[in-house]
């Protein structure tokens, strides 16, 4: 979706541009230009018409506004963009103009393309995530031993140290992103169904068709997925969790940053960073505020997504539809996390003289035996192995 100026100030540019008109339709293209290829391989349509399909996506050129104003009166962005992408087919061959397209429909190309532009964000998410999980996981273990205070209801608790504290962020991370990763293989599935999903027109040859045209692209094979989405709402939701995941933390760094706490950082301070408008003395968390405000908004889209799974028979009106909204909504917030995510994983700031004052004044008196907090921490490092390696 387009940001408007004041959420671009949270966006991650390279998740802007993934969903950005420019990638979308290249998406679009793509699956025209992998099922064109994918029919010739099987025999459902000439060689040749394969060929001048895949040319004519390569050269072909949209204007966004016009597809859009188009959109608008057709309730779908891809009617325009067939028309479009015909003509410029049939530019060179009216024949392969009647073999575009062919035993594909609406939805096919907007959940592939959907999912093309979020497979991009996923991958780059990946690598933002072990990157964090590993800074996190070495300063778990430098603080292995640095006592500082628990708190349960807001309140002074009993002793841990921050290595403690900090392996369990960075093991909700790595589990967060192990679970994205099994989601993947089957959540970011190619879409191709026809009609009524059925692949009625391709006969005995539809799952082949479909098996190449998930391979040219990268995706799983599946069935048909237009009615029943729940691989990909799943796959949504870990998205979220993620989202979330950087959001407690963001809370817990915000909590312990405050000055009268001053136990941890986001970030060593840096001149312009964080300013306030009107008070000069402050450096605000902006990291942690990004963050939050991404934990904020992931619910209610998520809550949508599962409102939208509620379809009507074998396409729903409405429903699949705000999904086109919604789930690049869902990747900013992911974008916005992982912003802080790479802040924290290689910037937190550990004070721990402030933290020992403050188990000193408000602690419960003299700590428990110190090697059973190891231990703890010693169990979450052992299960952070691969990110100390």
């Amino acid at each position: 979706m387009p940001q408007t100026l004041a959420a671009s100030t949270f966006a991650r540019p390279s998740f802007e541009n993934a969903f950005a008109a420019p990638a979308f339709l290249r998406a679009m293209l793509a699956f025209e230009a992998a099922l064109a290829e994918a029919e010739a391989a099987e025999g459902v349509i000439p060689a040749e018409s394969a060929h001048a399909i895949g040319a004519a996506c390569a050269r072909i050129r949209f204007d966004a506004d016009t597809l859009v104003a188009d959109a608008k009166v057709q309730g779908t962005l891809v009617v325009p963009f067939i028309n479009a992408l015909r003509k410029e087919v049939a530019g060179a061959s009216a024949a392969a103009a009647q073999h575009l397209h062919f035993a594909s429909t609406t939805q096919d190309v907007l959940d592939t393309a959907n999912a093309l532009c979020l497979k991009t964000c996923l991958e780059e998410a990946d690598r933002a995530l072990e990157a964090c999980v590993r800074g996190l996981a070495a300063r778990a273990r430098s603080h292995r031993s640095t006592p500082m205070l628990a708190r349960t209801l807001m309140q002074p608790a009993l002793p841990i140290t921050a290595g403690l504290k900090i392996a369990r962020w960075a093991a909700a991370l790595a589990a967060d992103r192990e679970r994205l990763a099994d989601a993947q293989a089957e959540g970011l599935a190619v879409q191709l169904g026809g009609a009524v999903g059925a692949l009625e027109d391709l006969g005995t040859r539809g799952p082949a068709v479909r098996h190449r045209v998930a391979l040219r692209l990268g995706l799983a094979d599946a069935p048909s997925w237009h009615a029943h989405r729940n691989a990909w709402v799943d796959l949504l939701g870990r998205v979220a969790q993620v989202v979330l995941t950087a959001g407690k933390i963001a809370r817990d760094v915000s909590l312990l940053g405050q000055p009268e706490v001053g136990e941890m950082r986001e970030a060593p301070a840096r001149d312009g960073v964080g300013l306030s408008s009107a008070m000069k003395h402050k450096r605000n968390p902006v990291g942690c505020m990004h963050a939050l405000a991404a934990a904020a908004r992931a619910p209610g889209l998520l809550a949508t997504l599962h409102a939208c799974a509620l379809g009507e028979h074998e396409r729903a009106l409405g429903g699949w539809q705000a999904e086109l909204a919604v789930v690049p909504d869902l990747a900013a917030c992911l974008g916005t996390s992982l912003d802080f995510l790479e802040l924290i994983g290689a910037s937190l700031v550990v004070e721990a003289e402030r933290m020992r004052a403050n188990l000193e004044r408000f602690g419960p008196g003299p700590a428990r035996d110190p090697r059973a907090l190891e231990f703890a921490v010693d169990e979450l490092l052992a299960s952070l192995a691969p990110y100390l390696a």
